[in-house]
């Protein structure tokens, strides 16, 4: 049987505060490893990966560049031969990309089963299955489900009841069949098939998710989240269930992906990663003592509330050298409408800790919920003026966006301020642009990007002045080394080297 996976392309905003940066597919790694597990071998085609440097402007947005493979490079690729093809579209930004992709592949390939799954197609499958014309979409983890569709498609057999799909019906109406139960035995699972993919250009690649540290690869310590923030679509994707793997496992595989690949640093990829105080102690522990000599960073907005003295200690002595915080709102009201329910003087506490320590530590800010006006946006303000006192390296600041699957994205629909084919991508994408769109009523639409613009500057400012020589020495590393301590320092390195390379790929085009 003649399998093809699909990782979509890039993208880059050449306007606005921020770019994203390319991120390696470790869902498909994992799918690709856990098929080959089962007796399936497949292609992988990289989209992003396999042309890092190579970029075309969107036809959507002209602040947008497609990084990677056009579309035709992707078909090309393709073998005649192919029965089914995989694709992901872990968040609703990319879908476009997918959507594209999948329009291609039906015009060329009529017959070809196409099966779309991640966190957007999980909430989202209506739209998904209707605007992009698959055949099946997997709701949640994917390894079991996709393993049992190429079981009965090699059969010979219908995929219509299997657990864990939808699909349309003959009358194009939505069928989603019955949730298939989390997998818990993560351990179980083979390490990420990354020979398939294009994970050498993306280590040589300078830019990575968080900071620069040095040559880094993804890696997953867990699966799902127990929290319910309202922004947030994550728990269509995994349920409520948290599971953490053995802290001996996720050491073997830093050391295998160590040896094979000559890194250095890991990039833990987790909705959140600090949760249970045991699990994370006992995987620290078995770090120290495995003397791998590794750094690792948590860029994902980790939760506080375990980040004890003993544990920060912990986690410096293991080689965790960049943590990043999700506040979200420097407003109780906030916090509390967001489910962002964390003790204000506790959190403080924890960024006392973590400054005491050789851990550098972000923040990240939400602007423009539904609820927020310029009362709560100076609470914000306020909080990151005291971030900056204290010593925290860098903030994230960015626009609210509904995702699908959210509780916020599903009140917007049932008030009518959005439609329930949200396709808006200049506002899915906007969350760093210039140009965004106000979900708040008691904020005006042009201020949001000022108050944002305010909010860096004073924190940046207030931090110089606060402690000039970390600047100075931040930026020395860089020279020096090429290493990107901190956020800001990335953010120059962007802004003077990345655009600029991406902006004369276009004019020279």
């Amino acid at each position: 049987m003649k399998i093809v996976l699909i990782n979509h392309q890039g993208l880059k905003l050449t306007s606005g505060i921020q770019i994203q940066s390319p991120s390696p597919p470790i869902g498909l790694a994992y799918i690709g490893a856990y098929i080959k597990q089962h007796g399936y071998d497949y292609l992988a085609i990289d989209a992003c990966g396999e042309a890092l440097y190579q970029a075309t402007p969107s036809k959507n947005d002209p602040d947008m560049l497609i990084q990677g493979l056009t579309v035709k490079q992707i078909i090309d690729k393709i073998p005649k031969d192919t029965e089914l093809i995989g694709l992901t579209s872990l968040f609703s930004h990319a879908w476009f990309l997918v959507k594209e992709i999948i329009a291609a592949i039906r015009y060329a390939f009529p017959d070809i089963v196409i099966v779309v799954g991640g966190e957007h197609p999980t909430s989202a499958a209506d739209m998904v299955l209707k605007d992009g014309k698959v055949d099946f979409v997997i709701m949640g983890e994917g390894e079991e489900t996709f393993v049992e569709i190429l079981d009965n498609i090699s059969k010979g057999k219908k995929c219509f009841d299997l657990n864990g799909i939808a699909y349309l019906s003959n009358t194009e109406n939505l069928v989603v069949n019955e949730k298939r139960i989390r997998i818990r035995a993560i351990d179980s699972f083979p390490f990420p098939d990354w020979d398939q993919w294009s994970i050498r250009e993306y280590i040589n690649y300078e830019q990575v998710t968080g900071v620069n540290l040095g040559r880094a690869i993804p890696i997953l310590g867990s699966r799902g989240c127990p929290y319910e923030c309202t922004f947030c679509s994550n728990k269509d994707m995994w349920t409520k269930r948290y599971i953490m793997r053995d802290g001996k496992q996720i050491v073997g595989e830093m050391r295998y992906m160590r040896d094979k690949y000559n890194v250095s640093v890991f990039n833990f990829m987790d909705s959140t990663f600090i949760i249970n105080k045991a699990k994370i102690t006992q995987f620290c522990e078995e770090l120290i003592k495995s003397k791998l000599n590794i750094e690792y960073q948590l860029p994902a907005g980790t939760r506080s509330e375990a980040l004890t003295n003993n544990v920060i200690n912990l986690l410096e002595r293991s080689g965790l050298r960049n943590i990043a915080l999700a506040p979200e709102s420097g407003s109780e009201m906030i916090r509390s409408i967001v489910k962002k329910n964390i003790n204000y003087n506790d959190f403080i506490d924890t960024v006392k800790a973590l400054n005491k320590s050789k851990i550098t530590a972000s923040c990240f800010i939400v602007i423009g919920f539904p609820e927020d006006n310029y009362h709560t946006l100076k609470e914000s303000l306020k909080m990151i003026r005291k971030l900056a006192f204290l010593g925290v390296d860098d903030i994230t600041v960015s626009q609210f966006t509904p995702y699908p699957g959210s509780q916020y994205y599903r009140q917007l629909v049932e008030s009518g301020k959005i439609d329930d084919q949200y396709d808006r991508l200049s506002d899915i994408v906007s969350f760093y642009s210039s140009k965004p769109r106000s979900y708040a009523e008691n904020i005006k639409e042009g201020d949001l990007y000022k108050i944002m613009l305010r909010m860096y500057i004073e924190f940046y400012l207030l931090s110089f002045l606060f402690r000039p020589w970390r600047l100075i020495y931040n930026f020395y590393i860089y020279i020096k080394s090429g290493r990107e301590n901190t956020k800001y320092v990335k953010f120059v390195t962007e802004l003077f080297f990345v655009r600029k390379r991406f902006s004369s790929k276009i004019e020279n085009g």
